[in-house]
Parts: C-alpha cells; structure tokens; sequence
C-alpha cells in the first residue's frame, strides 16, 4: 500500500508540467459490471490529436473505477484510448459479486461523441470472481 502511494505521488509531480495544457471532459456511460456511471477525467498536454496522458474517474451504480493511460476519445472524427485500471465494486454489480477489486486493462473507441470501452480486469482482494470482463457503450462530452 505504502509503495503504491509512492508510485502515485510520483506519477503525479512528474505530470505537473503538462497539467497547465490540460483538458477535462466527462463521459455518461452504460456498461457491466457498472451499469449506470459518470466519469471525470483530465487529458495533460497540449491539444494536437494525438494520444495524451490521460487520469479519469468513473462511479456508477455497481462500482467505480481510476484509470492512467493514453487517450484522444471525443476529440476528433475518430479517437482512442489505453489505460490501466483500478475497478471496485458496490451495491449490485453485473455478473459479479460486490465488494470486490481488480485491476487491469482497458481500450476505448470514440466515433465523434460515441464512445465504447472493452477491459478484462483481474481479482486482487478476497471473494469468488477471478476474472472480469467490462463493456460499455456511452458518450463523450
């Protein structure tokens, strides 16, 4: 735990530079095992198209999650996006028990404003669900 709070400090002086050319956005989404969710995030760097660090936090009816990666979704005809997660569950998730956490990987596709996401996530604390697998389909403001 402590070596992870490490990690995270770290991670977060060595973007403070490109946080002053920073965009935030907001995606309205539907998927499992979340079901319903809102996210937040901050793309670092100055704008161009091209992929971008990228720190985003979803909270939804069955859980939340904290993703770092590359990402350029909502910002063009066309975009994508590459980031490690850190999922938790709550209250009655899809296909999978709650209170749990994961970690693993995600990928995201934007066409415009549409966006959609596919991870495969893998159990880190006690419970009876080793793997998990997330989609979900929304849009990108």
């Amino acid at each position: 735990m402590k070596k992870g709070l490490i990690v995270l400090t770290l991670a977060m002086i060595a973007m403070a530079p490109a946080a002053k050319a920073a965009d935030g956005f907001l995606v309205l989404r539907a998927s499992t095992p979340l079901i319903v969710s809102g996210a937040v995030g901050l793309r670092l760097g100055a704008h161009a198209g091209d992929l971008r660090p990228t720190a985003q936090a979803e909270a939804g009816i069955g859980g939340g999650k904290l993703a770092f990666g590359w990402d350029n979704t909502g910002e063009g005809r066309t975009g994508y996006g590459l980031k490690v997660a850190f999922l938790q569950t709550w209250f009655e998730p899809v296909d999978v028990d709650e209170d749990q956490s994961f970690v693993g990987l995600e990928i995201e596709f934007s066409v415009r404003k549409l966006i959609a996401n596919l991870g495969g996530y893998r159990r880190v604390s006690s419970g009876d669900d080793d793997w998990l697998a997330s989609a979900g389909l929304g849009f990108v403001f």
